[in-house]
Protein backbone atom coordinates (compact mmCIF):
# COMPACT_ATOMS: atom_id res chain seq x y z
CA UNK A 1 0.00 0.00 0.00
CA UNK A 2 1.90 3.23 -1.21
CA UNK A 3 0.98 7.02 0.61
CA UNK A 4 -2.00 7.77 -1.74
CA UNK A 5 -3.80 4.85 -0.86
CA UNK A 6 -2.80 5.36 3.23
CA UNK A 7 -4.27 9.12 2.80
CA UNK A 8 -7.10 7.52 1.19
CA UNK A 9 -7.96 5.30 3.63
CA UNK A 10 -7.31 7.63 6.55
CA UNK A 11 -9.92 10.25 4.83
CA UNK A 12 -12.07 7.46 4.45
CA UNK A 13 -12.34 5.66 8.12
CA UNK A 14 -12.12 9.31 10.00
CA UNK A 15 -14.73 10.40 7.50
CA UNK A 16 -17.16 7.28 8.23
CA UNK A 17 -16.62 7.77 11.67
CA UNK A 18 -17.02 11.81 12.07
CA UNK A 19 -19.95 11.74 9.29
CA UNK A 20 -21.20 8.39 11.32
CA UNK A 21 -21.79 10.95 14.54
CA UNK A 22 -23.13 13.47 12.70
CA UNK A 23 -25.54 11.90 10.88
CA UNK A 24 -27.05 9.24 13.20
CA UNK A 25 -26.91 11.37 16.85
CA UNK A 26 -25.95 14.92 16.22
CA UNK A 27 -27.36 15.79 19.32
CA UNK A 28 -25.06 13.75 20.82
CA UNK A 29 -21.62 15.71 18.83
CA UNK A 30 -23.68 18.63 19.91
CA UNK A 31 -24.05 18.21 23.32
CA UNK A 32 -20.35 17.37 24.08
CA UNK A 33 -19.24 20.45 22.61
CA UNK A 34 -21.22 22.27 24.62
CA UNK A 35 -23.81 23.62 21.26
CA UNK A 36 -27.53 24.40 21.45
CA UNK A 37 -29.61 22.33 18.67
CA UNK A 38 -30.94 24.98 17.64
CA UNK A 39 -29.01 24.51 13.90
CA UNK A 40 -28.85 20.65 14.14
CA UNK A 41 -29.69 20.07 10.67
CA UNK A 42 -26.67 21.68 9.42
CA UNK A 43 -24.48 18.93 11.45
CA UNK A 44 -26.25 15.88 9.70
CA UNK A 45 -26.38 16.88 5.84
CA UNK A 46 -22.96 17.44 6.85
CA UNK A 47 -22.76 13.89 8.52
CA UNK A 48 -24.38 12.70 5.08
CA UNK A 49 -21.65 14.44 2.83
CA UNK A 50 -18.75 13.04 5.37
CA UNK A 51 -19.98 9.82 4.94
CA UNK A 52 -20.77 9.50 0.86
CA UNK A 53 -18.37 11.40 -0.77
CA UNK A 54 -15.21 11.66 1.33
CA UNK A 55 -16.22 8.31 3.32
CA UNK A 56 -17.10 6.21 0.88
CA UNK A 57 -15.57 7.72 -2.14
CA UNK A 58 -12.52 7.82 -0.52
CA UNK A 59 -12.11 4.36 0.29
CA UNK A 60 -13.21 2.88 -3.26
CA UNK A 61 -10.58 5.15 -4.67
CA UNK A 62 -8.11 3.49 -2.87
CA UNK A 63 -8.47 0.33 -4.34
CA UNK A 64 -6.53 1.83 -7.65
CA UNK A 65 -5.90 5.90 -7.16
CA UNK A 66 -4.32 6.30 -10.54
CA UNK A 67 -7.56 4.16 -12.36
CA UNK A 68 -10.15 5.76 -10.17
CA UNK A 69 -8.53 9.65 -10.14
CA UNK A 70 -12.10 11.37 -11.07
CA UNK A 71 -13.25 9.91 -7.71
CA UNK A 72 -10.11 10.69 -6.43
CA UNK A 73 -10.60 14.15 -7.46
CA UNK A 74 -13.82 15.00 -6.15
CA UNK A 75 -13.19 13.12 -2.48
CA UNK A 76 -9.99 16.06 -3.22
CA UNK A 77 -12.55 19.28 -3.91
CA UNK A 78 -14.74 17.97 -0.98
CA UNK A 79 -11.88 17.45 1.56
CA UNK A 80 -10.40 20.84 0.44
CA UNK A 81 -13.77 23.21 0.76
CA UNK A 82 -14.62 21.56 3.88
CA UNK A 83 -11.69 22.41 5.33
CA UNK A 84 -12.16 26.05 4.23
CA UNK A 85 -15.56 26.52 4.98
CA UNK A 86 -14.60 24.77 8.90
CA UNK A 87 -11.48 27.33 8.84
CA UNK A 88 -13.94 30.05 7.71
CA UNK A 89 -16.60 29.46 10.50
CA UNK A 90 -13.95 28.84 13.14
CA UNK A 91 -12.00 32.23 12.08
CA UNK A 92 -15.50 33.91 12.73
CA UNK A 93 -16.22 31.12 15.24
CA UNK A 94 -20.06 30.74 13.99
CA UNK A 95 -20.67 28.25 16.44
CA UNK A 96 -22.80 28.34 19.11
CA UNK A 97 -20.29 25.31 20.94
CA UNK A 98 -18.26 26.44 24.53
CA UNK A 99 -15.85 23.50 24.04
CA UNK A 100 -13.26 25.32 21.50
CA UNK A 101 -10.97 21.60 21.26
CA UNK A 102 -14.04 20.17 19.86
CA UNK A 103 -14.04 22.16 16.76
CA UNK A 104 -10.05 23.14 16.06
CA UNK A 105 -9.22 19.55 16.49
CA UNK A 106 -10.98 18.33 13.92
CA UNK A 107 -9.87 21.30 11.63
CA UNK A 108 -6.36 20.70 11.96
CA UNK A 109 -7.09 16.99 11.54
CA UNK A 110 -9.29 18.39 7.61
CA UNK A 111 -6.47 20.72 7.12
CA UNK A 112 -4.20 17.53 7.60
CA UNK A 113 -5.73 14.98 5.53
CA UNK A 114 -6.90 17.64 2.62
CA UNK A 115 -2.48 18.85 2.62
CA UNK A 116 -1.83 15.14 1.95
CA UNK A 117 -4.15 14.41 -0.15
CA UNK A 118 -2.90 17.38 -2.19
CA UNK A 119 0.83 16.19 -1.84
CA UNK A 120 0.12 12.41 -2.96
CA UNK A 121 -2.50 13.02 -5.62
CA UNK A 122 -1.75 10.57 -8.50
CA UNK A 123 -0.10 12.41 -11.76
Amino acid sequence: MNKTQITLKICGWSSLFMGGIFFLNPYFYASIEGANFENIAWLRNLGAALISVNGMGALLASSDPVKEKKLYDIVLLASCLETIALSWSTYSWEFSATVQELIIVPLIMAGLVSVLLLIFRPK
